[in-house]
């Protein structure tokens, strides 16, 4: 790729465009630091492998790294960040790479949780391992701050129809609906999970299939 530049360090490989590298240097460090955590609420020291991320600024850019990576790869239109073929792809668009400021360390908490929880099962339970991300990655923290985690919480408050968590997925097109956004709905989730269990609690939880699945019909 041209105009490109590539920064490592011991946890990650970053593909980026030049320009970009003083804030790209900032997402490392902090997406280092999480990674590092959350290695610890697993207790493992090493994911086993550095993780590769590419940052782009243009969507066509973006979509085409991702078939270049995997030619059966569907991803929403509305993506911003992805894992295909082995690497994280975050699109910041309009040049405000600051917007995907914990993209990379979201990503990164859907690998682990694949690594570390999924053996164990059939398939892959959307709303958790996205309230694991949202919640993991430092974006509740943040929406806790400036206020935004409440104003979510109150629009659904009186929310006469909320979904039943096990029936959202990709695959079924209901992440993004004209009712709601069911990012809202993880992010929510997350830090409930977290308030309500320890980590050891929290950990056993995850592990457990059919008690998630048996949650995941009412837990809104």
């Amino acid at each position: 790729m041209i105009d490109y530049k590539v920064l490592k360090n011991e946890y990650y490989e970053i593909i980026f465009p030049n320009k970009y590298e003083e804030d790209i240097k900032e997402i490392l460090e902090y997406s280092t630091t999480k990674l590092i955590d959350n290695l610890n609420f697993f207790n493992k020291v090493s994911y086993g492998q550095v993780i590769r991320a590419s940052f782009f600024d243009k969507k066509d850019e973006f979509f085409s790294r991702i078939h270049e990576l995997d030619k059966t790869a569907t991803p929403p239109d509305w993506a911003k960040g992805c894992f295909y073929g082995g690497e994280n792809q975050i699109l910041f668009e309009k040049g405000n790479i600051k917007i995907r400021f914990y993209t990379l360390a979201h990503e990164s908490c859907h690998l682990l949780f694949s690594k570390f929880i999924y053996n164990n099962y059939k398939n892959r339970v959307v709303w958790l391992d996205e309230s694991f991300a949202a919640n993991f990655s430092g974006e509740v923290d943040k929406e806790l701050k400036n206020g935004k985690f409440i104003e979510t919480v109150k629009k659904y408050l009186n929310y006469s129809s909320l979904p039943n968590m096990n029936e959202i997925s990709f695959k079924n097109n209901n992440i993004k609906t004209n009712e709601y956004n069911a990012y809202d709905f993880f992010h929510i989730i997350g830090r409930y999970l977290s308030e309500i269990y320890s980590r050891e609690e929290l950990l056993n939880f995850y592990k457990d299939e059919e008690r998630v699945l048996k949650l995941g019909e009412n837990i809104l």
